[in-house]
């Protein structure tokens, strides 16, 4: 039986005269005139969402989201596209549970806590139900509730009176499947494809404010073009080394953002000439293409004549980070930052290295997306392209909602969103989603449900915010060392430019 996507299939007429009884029976001979595979079928309408999965995902959002993405439901299902949208952020919040157990969880509270027998589809239902319902609704989803939080960020997520962003890339495993690798690629002698993923995150809160997904065999400076309309006035954006260029660096701090970027220490891998040594340390450069530069970009960008970039202020810090572990061990690293707040005197020199710090926050983001929520060393369900996609914009959208209870709790204990551990966060939603059904006898609910979740995490013990410490980075270090407290050392130091360049210093 085909209808129209706004006319939703009815339940029952009166069910209020109905009684208990006799809405079941209205249940059933309306799924049986809806034809086969039917049987349960509904709209998530508003008075049935009543509870914390509503509160949670914003039953609008979800219809908007899927009208955004051109999602039309052609034809009366169990599982339309707004039930199809929740049960996929469902799978993403159980990352680990088969799609049975999901739905058993998950099916009762879209249903308002009373089900007809048969109500709860197969998994082969919902794998359908995800093939048609494809990556667009969540990617629109997932935008709807990311975006313009960065405004409203709260405690620990400010600095100077500006919001702090940070840009990185990760990677994501996917399933063992030939149209995956055909459509990501893999890096050389790996089992699996991979996604190659850029976020741009709000630093305190973690959460993801804007995101591009591409193939393992495209680079992140071309994803991160995507995030550039991401960045607002009114904050400061950290990003390492390997985003810089100068055309990237024009171009993203024209969307009136402040830069904090970190730049390769070579010689030749900083186009710039230096015109003041500041009393702070830094210096003032001026920015201007090479002839070598100007003649890849044209060649990357097939136009022989495009014009010289224009040459532009602003202003680096370079300082060693000496790191010395509760062991004994030593390290010495130097890093190089190119900026755009260019006032020594409000932003000085050593307050901006420290800044520069925050951006390991990012890192913590992609720990608690892969190994915390997804589940470690876990791969994606899905053996096609758009499923792939779909999951990914699915965890990215449930991890925004687990981050966003963290800084409610944050905010209502009065600390930085940091000292609430992630782990706790995402095990109470899942006990308590677990729960949230109307009593049997009188259908009572327990009221402000998301309130009643975020005092229980307020509650919980912190994480400890306080200490300083060190942990290996690549796969060999890891296999034999492990964290351990450390202190760091920060000391602004000279430029290592050429003598020939610091000549100009007045």
């Amino acid at each position: 039986m085909f209808v129209d996507s706004a006319s939703p299939l009815p339940i029952s007429s009166t069910p209020g005269a109905l009684g208990a009884g006799g809405e079941r029976v209205a249940r059933l001979r309306d799924a049986a005139l809806a034809g086969p595979g039917c049987a349960g079928a509904f709209r998530w309408e508003p008075g049935e969402r009543a509870g914390l999965l509503a509160e949670l995902i914003s039953g609008g959002d979800l219809g908007r989201a899927l009208s955004e993405a051109g999602h039309v439901d052609q034809r009366t299902r169990a599982l339309p596209g707004e039930v199809s949208l929740a049960l996929t952020l469902a799978l993403a919040l159980h990352g680990g549970e088969g799609y049975d157990s999901v739905l058993a969880k998950t099916m009762p509270r879209l249903h308002g806590g009373t089900l007809v027998p048969g109500a709860v589809p197969s998994a082969g239902a919902l794998s359908q139900a995800r093939a048609r319902l494809g990556p667009a609704p969540l990617q629109a989803l997932f935008t709807r509730q990311a975006g313009g939080r960065a405004a409203g960020a709260g405690p620990g997520s400010v600095w100077r009176g500006m919001v702090m962003t940070g840009f990185d890339g990760t990677c994501v495993e996917l399933a063992r499947a030939d149209a995956l690798l055909e459509e990501f690629g893999a890096p050389t002698g790996a089992r699996r494809p991979q996604a190659r993923v850029v976020t741009l995150v709000t630093l305190g809160e973690g959460r993801i404010l804007s995101a591009a997904i591409g193939a393992y065999t495209v680079g992140e400076q071309e994803l991160v073009d995507e995030l550039a309309g991401a960045l607002e006035p009114g904050t400061v954006n950290l990003a390492d080394r390997n985003f810089f260029s100068m055309r990237r660096f024009l171009a993203f701090s024209a969307t009136g953002a402040h830069l904090v970027w970190r730049v390769k220490n070579g010689v030749k891998s900083l186009p710039a000439r230096v015109t003041a040594r500041l009393p702070d340390g830094s210096y003032l450069v001026r920015l201007r293409e090479s002839d070598g530069m100007l003649t890849k970009r044209r060649r990357d960008l097939g136009e022989r004549s495009a014009p010289r970039l224009p040459e532009s202020t602003a202003r680096m810090i370079e300082f060693e980070v000496h790191v010395a572990s509760c062991r004994g061990k030593t390290r010495t690293s130097r890093v190089r930052l190119l900026t755009t707040l260019l006032d020594h005197e409000t932003f000085p020199a050593a307050e901006i290295a420290q800044l520069y710090a925050e951006r390991w926050q990012v890192e913590i983001t992609y720990l608690r997306l892969k190994s915390t929520l997804r589940g470690d060393r876990a791969v994606l369900r899905g053996r096609s392209p758009d499923l792939a996609r779909q999951e990914i914009w699915a965890l990215m959208a449930v991890y925004n909602i687990l981050c966003a209870l963290a800084a409610d709790a944050a905010a209502l204990e009065g600390v930085d969103p940091d000292e609430i551990s992630f782990v706790t966060v995402l095990h109470l939603t899942r006990a308590h989603l677990g729960a949230d059904l109307p009593c049997t006898n009188c259908g009572h609910r327990e009221q402000q449900p998301r309130q009643a979740l975020t005092s229980a995490i307020a509650t919980r013990p912190r994480n400890r915010t306080s200490r300083t410490r060190t942990s290996p980075r690549t796969p060999a270090e890891r296999r034999t060392q492990r964290t351990r407290n450390a202190t760091y050392t920060i000391t602004i130091t000279e430029s290592n430019l050429p003598e020939t360049d610091r000549s100009t210093l007045t």
